[in-house]
């Protein structure tokens, strides 16, 4: 297991990276032609067999050649997009980071990474291609400490130059791990508001979980009623109003919280809106698994006994 990533998933995929034969297994090649039957670059033909989809959501458009970007878009240009739109689709299906993070904000991090990777790339090849005004600029714009992207950076990303010049990177493992490297930045940076009902509050068994959370205050969801499992609550939807406690914790915390609430089988993590008016993760249980327990009409866990 790669253990230079935390986040368990982005560590698996960069094991299945590193594998020898990854190219082979996932089914294309770095060495890609454009599918005459179709216009632009927004398919391509592969060894997968027909046409191949390159990523085009989000926000997000990774072609094979440079094409400006459309209106609100980041355009990414790599002779590899298809292992990059691959790696694109692994994150979305695979990570918790799309259900957590504003879509458009992770993907936009992303593609940071990619032009930052590519502008190394340039860097190290001492391209001829890349002048002294676009090394200076890149070099300040670049900065993956910051999430934002200016409307020059769009329009000028290292993606224009790069794109099938022999300073690419061959074959893609380094630009994927780039992303991965990113990906797990965020994992270890980000953070999102909670709300806890039964054994994660204060005083509870299982509060030592959330050790490394900041409390917030205390807050309530609408609609929603508590029944009592023995060593801990399931909140369902409802008629009621549920009571608990809301924390500001890092993503870090989550992957324990889902092995604990066993999500999403016995709970599901969901955002709720609060009676405060703050949208927050809720872990909320399923009707089938409250059958014959009773119910805690108060709404509060601590109502229990």
């Amino acid at each position: 297991m790669n253990h230079s990533l935390n986040y368990l998933p982005l560590a698996d995929l960069a094991d299945r990276i590193a594998e020898p034969d990854f190219l082979i297994q996932t089914k294309f090649t770095p060495s890609l032609t454009l599918n005459p039957k179709c216009r632009g670059d927004s398919r391509i033909a592969s060894t997968f067999g027909g046409d191949s989809p390159m990523w085009d959501e989000a926000q997000v458009r990774i072609t094979s050649d440079w094409q400006p970007p459309g209106e609100g878009q980041l355009a990414v240009a790599s002779r590899h997009g298809v292992a990059l739109s691959w790696l694109f689709q692994e994150l979305k299906t695979q990570t918790f980071f799309t259900e957590l993070l504003d879509s458009n904000y992770f993907y936009r991090y992303l593609v940071k990474a990619v032009w930052r990777y590519q502008f190394d790339c340039l860097q190290n090849g001492n391209s001829e291609e890349i002048s002294e005004g676009d090394r200076h600029f890149w070099e300040q714009e670049l900065n993956l400490d910051s999430p934002s992207i200016s409307d020059a950076l769009r329009e000028n990303p290292p993606s224009r130059v790069i794109a099938g010049t022999v300073h690419e990177e061959d074959p893609p493992i380094g630009l994927l791990q780039a992303v991965l490297t990113a990906a797990d930045c965020l994992f270890l940076t980000e953070l999102v508001d909670l709300f806890v009902y039964g054994s994660l509050m204060r005083g509870e068994i299982n509060h030592y979980l959330l050790e490394n959370a900041e409390y917030i205050g205390d807050d309530a969801i609408a609609d929603g009623d508590l029944f009592n499992l023995g060593p801990y609550p399931m909140y369902v939807p409802g008629s009621g109003t549920l009571y608990g406690e809301c924390y500001h914790i890092p993503l870090t915390i989550i992957p324990n919280l889902d092995r604990l609430e066993d999500h999403p089988h016995f709970y599901q993590r969901l955002w709720m809106p609060c009676l405060s008016g703050h949208i927050r993760l809720v872990y909320q249980g399923f009707i089938s698994h409250i059958q014959g327990c009773p119910q805690i009409v108060s709404g509060s866990w601590r109502d229990r006994h």
